[in-house]
């Protein structure tokens, strides 16, 4: 449970965002309870510092697409390259952000959190979703741990000097606009190729969003049902 009622700061955000700070609980699973009423744009966030385990910093929003699931579902891997792209924007450059397939965030090789995804039970692939949520959950510190160098397969933001995460939510709203855009305007495949080149494993992403690799192809429907970078607590350490 994250359980810090304070928001750090108010956000700064460009229309048509509208912020929804959550006291207590999973951001993720209050936009889907929320979505079809809020809206698309709602962001929903949260931090945690931890106490007796990892701090977080999570935060969802919610989309309302207009077309196919089949389609529409392309949108988590526009919303990785924005995610990729804000992690990015307030790193040394020499410190690489990477994805595990399809929604594992790694900075500089360490585990730093996921991105997850839903849709209206029962939607089908054929059908226009009445909402998608898209969900982050980033590791904010590990001061719980006596010596956080006995878990070398994560990070967190806090240890790899991300000051203000805020500023992360800030830069990922304006980025996934940007995205979007670029979408519309320039179409599927410069995204998925601006993914593939984060992708820890190689491979390439097909304009139907799979992965292809030298073993075969993965859909990225399947590739969501299973978020091997987290537990039921939420990120790996």
């Amino acid at each position: 449970m994250l359980d810090d009622d304070t928001a750090p700061r108010e956000l700064v955000l460009p229309p048509p965002y509208a912020s929804h700070w959550l006291a207590i609980g999973d951001p993720f699973a209050e936009a889907c309870r929320i979505a079809a009423d809020a809206g698309a744009g709602s962001l929903v966030w949260h931090s945690s510092t931890g106490n007796d385990r990892a701090g977080r910093f999570d935060f969802a929003v919610v989309l309302e697409p207009e077309t196919p699931l089949v389609d529409a579902r392309r949108a988590f891997v526009i919303a990785m390259v924005a995610l990729g792209d804000a992690l990015a924007a307030h790193c040394p450059p020499e410190r690489a952000v990477t994805f595990g397939w399809p929604g594992q965030i790694s900075f500089d090789g360490g585990c730093l959190g996921g991105m997850r995804f839903a849709a209206p039970p029962g939607t089908s692939e054929d059908d226009v979703p009445e909402w998608m949520v898209l969900g982050v959950e980033l590791i904010a510190n590990r001061d719980h741990l006596e010596t956080p160098g006995s878990l070398p397969d994560s990070v967190s933001l806090k240890e790899e000097a991300f000051i203000d995460p805020p500023a992360i939510l800030e830069s990922f709203a304006a980025y996934l606009m940007l995205t979007f855009d670029r979408w519309t305007h320039e179409g599927f495949a410069p995204i998925a190729a601006r993914y593939s080149e984060r992708l820890i494993s190689g491979g390439v992403l097909s304009e139907a969003g799979a992965l292809i690799l030298e073993g075969g192809t993965e859909p990225l429907m399947s590739a969501l049902k299973a978020s091997h970078w987290r537990d039921a607590n939420g990120p790996k350490l």
